[in-house]
């Protein structure tokens, strides 16, 4: 189903009471842009006209995320609504897509102990971490530029440059590795996009790394992505870029930077803990394999 105006706005102003009442946002960028009309499917209970559950199912990740007004908590929205999405993905004529794998999962952003409470209760098992780690921009020490390496930013013609390494550094990630023209271009139509904090590296042969900073909000900033060529892996080049985008964002206005990254990359996130981040709150996508859907 393709969402109207009023229910994009609703779910919008649903998922930020949700983010007053429980300290995180339970719905994630990828979603935003979805519920702006990229592909997805929408699910939704209402009360009295109002939608008060959410519930998005993103086939070409396998993912879905799920959002309840916390007034209207455990009183069967949430689980009526992933009982639509799995009676869906079992029935082709209902029109939800399902993965190819099978398997599929829901996210739980801030690992809550009601979204672990709630998806024990339906059979799903936690299969994933995505940690986010955090520091303040106080006391930087850049490391050197190496020799034959430069940096600067991101300027039109480096488009399908970009792209192609992107798509290489993250081939075994879902999400990122995903990333097409029409993303990009989603991306960098955000309010928040500065090509200057889309940090590019280049030796004699091209393009071979980037750190694509944000900032978003306030005074703080994010690692937003950081990929380097397989073909100078091991040089420390991720970490040049990451003390650099971190000087970017610190002259930028930004007084502390947070991250996320998959706790199953220990070279990123070891890097990560050697530049002082540290471990501020974990994600959780928990999944159902598909034999046990019924």
């Amino acid at each position: 189903m393709n969402l109207t105006s009023s229910q994009a706005e609703q779910i919008l102003a649903l998922a930020d009471r949700a983010y007053a009442a429980d300290g995180c946002a339970p719905l994630n960028e990828e979603a935003r842009f979805a519920i702006a009309g990229t592909p997805a499917e929408h699910l939704l209970a209402e009360q009295d006209g109002v939608i008060v559950g959410y519930l998005q199912w993103q086939p070409a990740f396998g993912t879905g995320q799920l959002v309840v007004d916390p007034h209207f908590r455990r009183r069967g929205l949430g689980g009526a609504l992933v009982e639509q999405l799995i009676e869906g993905l079992a029935d082709p004529t209902l029109g939800l897509a399902g993965s190819e794998s099978g398997e599929w999962g829901l996210w739980s952003f801030g690992d809550l102990p009601a979204a672990r409470e709630f998806a024990a209760a339906l059979g799903f098992r936690p299969s994933r971490t995505l940690l986010v780690m955090r520091r303040p921009l106080a006391d930087l020490q850049p490391s050197p530029i190496p020799e034959g390496l430069q940096l600067r930013g991101f300027q039109p013609g480096d488009r399908d440059a970009f792209l192609a390494l992107n798509a290489e550094a993250f081939a075994e990630h879902p999400e990122q590795g995903a990333l097409d023209a029409d993303g990009l271009a989603q991306r960098m139509a955000e309010d928040w996009f500065d090509p200057d904090g889309l940090l590019l590296a280049f030796d004699a042969d091209g393009l071979v790394g980037f750190h694509w900073t944000k900032l978003a909000e306030p005074g703080t900033g994010e690692v937003y992505v950081i990929g380097t060529a397989a073909r100078v892996r091991g040089r420390g080049y991720g970490r040049v870029l990451l003390d650099a985008g971190l000087a970017h964002l610190a002259a930028a206005g930004a007084t502390e930077v947070l991250l996320y990254v998959d706790s199953a990359e220990q070279i990123p996130v070891r890097m990560y803990e050697g530049a002082g981040f540290l471990i501020d709150h974990r994600d959780l996508l928990y999944t159902k394999p598909a034999q046990e859907n019924r």
